[in-house]
């Protein structure tokens, strides 16, 4: 009779040699022979969903979480085979019962990945609670969720016709839609992130006019949409009747706290005295601390941050002074419950012909070049496991909102300073890996940034670049342009009418593809996506001349998805590495929205 523990032993070299089909055949033999066993049970399905039988996993599964209830692990597991099966709800709610049960795994991020991809068609009870629940947290990173958490606002048919009366009315014009209805999942959405979505852009200016030229203002009730309005810039159209209501009221010697929030739905009230004293001692604390607190800390904080470099280019001049006036992103939360790892290990999981000889990734160095307001640099600095991150930026009001939410978030493994990447040069310290997202592509001349930085890393060091796609962006082509005002209420009119123009574009036109993107529902994120002082983009074959000009190696390209990333595997299987620029040119040509964000990828130095 053969020894159990010696075919479990066979089972496991099976699997470690990809012969799953033949594990499972053993754990299948185990588990008849004690079929109480849950771990047997785990082993099993782990052998069935490698083996390209996800359904047959997810019965092994249940088995397991039947007779051991607690047991985390095959919970986890069945639900990554429910994912695979395209039962993405159901996978969420087993992610989160992993959670719970064994809080350390790391099962929360993997929740927040498959809740984020998610869209609802209809209401879901269940995970609109657990939506609910994620909202009132301030250590996740809430505007990820946005989308599928208004997909599921949307599941409700009334507001959803709503929605669609607003946005029939904001293009067309007629009958003004009913007032926005209160519903707490749209109010945390109101309240804690960017909403992208124009049917909701539509029904905001709606719901503000009505409010201002007549509707009974309630402050608490009225507290998300201001909210949404503040984070938004202010970037929503206005009629000539509302800026002439707006006038009246900012003539007014004093306020009342009705009065103050309906300014507050149109201007920044830092300003305006009698709308800050109208609203102290009331029930909407938020304002005032968005306001006024914030932006005093972060003027504190900016200008006590160190200058490593002069801004002595033109072009640098220029960018710096757009940040100034339009700090980028503006930004609420991020994952800080992230389960660390060394950053090694991260990039093995993402690309595992990647090698890291000479550097160290234990316990790195790193720079983020142009870090802006510090959400991905905060990132980095939690994520990582004995990372020392230095992130700089030409702009000191982006640096101070870095720095306060930096403290915020209690990361102290991150220092800011001001600097041009131009001058980077003449530091004497090295970096094992330098990030530079969305920053190259604003410079005079993105080579030279590049060779700069270049110059700071050190031998085998990695890079991680982000530049902008020529192909991508010449969908909405024809809406990028100067600001031809130069004051900063005429700059913020004019973003205005362009946004309204955009909004009006046919549903079909290739331009209205910018509605999808987060940056176009604030002013900020807007000017930087269509109106920069400066932009250059880039094609895959461009980019592997410049890498080979820097004498560095491509070694990883980071997609928007997984599904991407099988497609290239699939059109291009003698490229393993997916690191050929010639291939993802041919890919992304064949499929243009592929990076419309960015091209995002990883090189390493000789």
């Amino acid at each position: 009779m053969p020894d159990p523990m010696a075919r479990l032993r066979e089972a496991a070299q099976l699997m470690r040699q990809g012969r799953a089909g033949e594990a499972a055949t053993i754990f299948a033999e185990a588990v008849k022979t004690n079929p109480r066993q849950p771990e047997l049970q785990n082993n099993l399905g782990v052998a069935l969903k490698a083996a390209g039988k996800p359904k047959e996993a997810v019965q092994a599964y249940r088995r397991a979480l039947k007779l051991a209830p607690g047991y985390a692990v095959a919970e986890a597991n069945l639900a990554r085979a429910l994912l695979q099966l395209g039962e993405g709800a159901a996978a969420v709610l087993h992610l989160e019962s992993a959670h719970r049960k064994a809080p350390e795994a790391g099962y929360l991020g993997e929740m927040l990945d498959a809740l984020a991809g998610l869209r609802f068609e209809k209401p879901d009870p269940a995970l609109r609670a657990l939506m609910l629940a994620l909202f009132e947290r301030r250590d996740i990173d809430l505007q990820r969720l946005a989308p599928a958490a208004m997909s599921l606002v949307f599941a409700n048919r009334a507001l959803a016709k709503g929605a669609g009366e607003a946005w029939r009315w904001y293009r067309e014009g007629g009958e003004a839609p009913p007032p926005l209805p209160e519903d707490a999942l749209l109010s945390a959405l109101l309240s804690w992130t960017t909403l992208p979505d124009p049917r909701m852009e539509a029904w905001m200016v709606a719901e503000r006019r009505r409010l201002l030229l007549g509707g009974a203002l309630k402050p608490s009730a009225a507290l998300p949409l201001v909210l949404q309005a503040m984070t938004s810039e202010y970037a929503w159209i206005e009629t000539a009747e509302e800026t002439e209501a707006v006038e009246r009221l900012l003539s007014l010697a004093a306020l009342t706290p009705e009065q103050a929030m309906q300014v507050a739905l149109y201007r920044d009230i830092a300003g305006v005295p009698a709308a800050c004293a109208a609203l102290e001692g009331t029930k909407v604390p938020l304002i005032l601390d968005r306001v006024v607190c914030e932006p005093e800390a972060e003027r504190a904080l900016g200008a006590a941050l160190p200058s490593l470099t002069l801004i002595a280019d033109a072009t640098s001049e220029k960018v710096r002074e757009q940040y100034e006036i339009h700090p980028y992103p503006r930004w609420r939360s991020v994952d800080g419950q992230i389960r660390r790892k060394p950053l090694d290990a991260h990039l093995r999981e993402r690309f595992p012909a990647m090698r890291f000889e000479g550097i160290d990734l234990k316990a790195p160095k790193l720079l983020v070049a142009g870090c802006g307001t510090g959400r991905h640099a905060i990132q980095t600095a939690a994520r990582y496991e004995g990372v020392e991150v230095t992130a700089v930026d030409l702009s000191r009001r982006s640096l101070g909102y870095a720095a306060r939410m930096a403290r915020e978030l209690g990361r102290t493994n991150l220092s800011f300073a001001q600097a041009d990447i131009l001058g980077l040069g003449a530091l004497e310290e090295r970096f094992d890996v330098i990030e530079c997202s969305g920053v190259l592509h604003h410079m005079a001349d993105p080579m030279a940034g590049w060779r700069a930085l270049r110059g700071l890393l050190k031998p085998g060091g990695l890079m991680r670049v982000a530049l902008y796609s020529e192909i991508a962006r010449e969908r909405f082509a024809k809406l990028r342009a100067e600001i031809k005002a130069t004051g900063e209420g005429e700059i913020a009119s004019e973003i205005r009418v362009r946004r309204r123009d955009a909004l009006l574009l046919a549903e079909d036109d290739p331009a209205a593809i910018v509605w999808q993107t987060g940056d176009f529902y604030s002013l900020s994120g807007c000017r930087d996506l269509l109106f920069h002082r400066r932009e250059v983009r880039f094609t895959w074959p461009e980019i592997g001349a410049a890498v080979a000009e820097l004498d560095l190696k491509l070694v990883g390209v980071e997609t928007a998805s997984q599904a991407l990333r099988e497609a290239y595997l699939k059109r291009f299987p003698n490229d393993p590495s997916a690191t050929d620029p010639a291939n993802w040119d041919a890919f992304e040509r064949a499929f243009p929205e592929s990076f419309l964000a960015m091209y995002q990828f990883w090189c390493q130095a000789a």
